[in-house]
């Protein structure tokens, strides 16, 4: 007995699913069901680039990093390649580099708990 009613759960969820992707079609949200897209590879950034973004920024190693959400420590151990930034962290970096703007609207984050 347990045996079916495990089967008809799975395929409720898989009916319900299949209404959600329906409804979000007739949005026009894309989906992954709906487009392909290609697995891209993770983003890394070289030690002399992220030293040469702050110093392009004309700010400290203190202010970059609690901009960034590190610790100074941290950012010194990525600017002196003891270290590498995972790959959002890298995306981040890359995001400055590439529009410094983005590191005023960073600062400007507040968390969404309550």
């Amino acid at each position: 007995m347990k045996k079916a009613m495990t089967h008809k759960r799975k395929l409720f969820d898989e009916l319900i699913e299949g209404v959600d992707a329906m409804s979000q079609e007739r949005e026009g949200k894309i989906t992954l069901r709906s487009h392909e897209i290609d697995e891209l590879p993770p983003l890394e950034i070289a030690a002399d680039t992220i030293r040469e973004t702050r110093e392009k920024l004309n700010v400290s190693r203190a202010v970059f990093a609690r901009h960034l959400r590190v610790s100074t420590r941290t950012l010194e151990n990525w600017e002196q390649g003891r270290a590498k930034p995972n790959a959002q962290a890298a995306a981040l970096i890359l995001m400055v580099r590439e529009y410094p703007d983005t590191l005023e609207k960073l600062h400007s984050l507040h968390n969404d708990a309550a």
